[in-house]
Parts: C-alpha cells; sequence; structure tokens
C-alpha cells in the first residue's frame, strides 16, 4: 500500500484556498492564503525561485535529485494555484509552472492593490468626523480603513492609526484630544 503524499492536515488547511477562488480583485487575499497552504507543505520555495536549468549529466546525483524535486514540487503547486483560480484564469495560465504563474499574477493584478491603497489611503487621511455624529460610528469607520489598508498589504501600525483619528475629531474635541495626547 503506498503512502499518500499529501497528509490529512494538508488537506485541511487547503480548503482555505477553496473557500474563495482567485478571481483578480482578491489576489493579495488570496496569495496569503496560498502562502499558508505551502509553508505547512515546506513548498512555498517554488514561489520564490524559478525552476533550476537543466544540469549536465554528469552532475552530481544529489543536485539531480534537488532538481527533480523542485520540477516536481511546482508542478504540484501549479495544479493547486490551478484548482483555485476562475475557469478565465485557469485557461489564461494553464502551462505555467508555478514560479511564473505566480510572476505574472503579481503583474496583472499588484497594480490594481496599489490603486486600491492609494485610495483606502486618502480617505483615510481625509476623513473627518461631523460635528454632532456618532464617535463610535466614526472610529468604526476609521477601523475599517485601518483593516483594508492591512488586507492590501499596507499595515498601518497601531500607534499611527490612533494618533490619526483623533485628529480626524471636529474641534469640540480638541479638549479631549489634548488630554489624550497629555496623559497617553
Amino acid at each position: 500500500m503506498t503512502t499518500p503524499t499529501v497528509t490529512t492536515s494538508s488537506l485541511t488547511i487547503r480548503s482555505i484556498l477553496e473557500k474563495e477562488k482567485l478571481s483578480g480583485p482578491n489576489f493579495l487575499d488570496w496569495f496569503r492564503q496560498l502562502r499558508i497552504v505551502l509553508k505547512l507543505e515546506k513548498k512555498d520555495y517554488v514561489l520564490d525561485e524559478p525552476i533550476p536549468e537543466e544540469l549536465p549529466t554528469n552532475a552530481l546525483k544529489a543536485s539531480k535529485d534537488a532538481r527533480a524535486k523542485h520540477v516536481n514540487d511546482s508542478t504540484e503547486v501549479a495544479c493547486i494555484m490551478l484548482a483555485n483560480m476562475t475557469p478565465e484564469l485557469q485557461k489564461t495560465f494553464k502551462f505555467h509552472e508555478a514560479f511564473k504563474m505566480i510572476e505574472q499574477l503579481r503583474v496583472m493584478f499588484q497594480i490594481q492593490a496599489k490603486q486600491e491603497r492609494f485610495e483606502t489611503l486618502n480617505d483615510f487621511i481625509g476623513c473627518k468626523m461631523a460635528e454632532g455624529s456618532s464617535v463610535s460610528a466614526h472610529v468604526l469607520k476609521m477601523k475599517a480603513y485601518v483593516e483594508q489598508l492591512a488586507r492590501v498589504g499596507f499595515p498601518f501600525v497601531d500607534e499611527l492609526a490612533t494618533d490619526v483619528i483623533p485628529a480626524s475629531l471636529p474641534n469640540s474635541f480638541n479638549q479631549f484630544v489634548m488630554n489624550l495626547t497629555m496623559n497617553d
């Protein structure tokens, strides 16, 4: 009886990819989840390193074995990636190995993520609470901007976020902001 190459825990964690297939706008979330899965399976290196060139016939057996493992891991990762994409993306990438696939996906979708980051950052910094509106609703809105920035690969340091939020309050909160600043 042959031993399965994928363990039960790997199959369980792979299910996080099945929740939301790569469609484009979700590239950063999908890529983060893919990395988690591949890290557990110790195959995440195929996303960072191209398959080594074909080795000469007189190369060391260890080098040949390492290249063969890389080829096999890359094929398996490419299949995992393809299985967790929309059909349109599958058609586009069906003949790519994992490293080249992820390189092209980054080019396709990083520009979109950069634009989303820019717009969210502008909204966050430009957000001002209207006089008389709910402070808790305003803080939740600001918190949502911080969370969105983290999702698009631009996490805010908590201390910076807590500095920006009081600055977004109306003038009627100046005394509160001063006390907050003075007393940490």
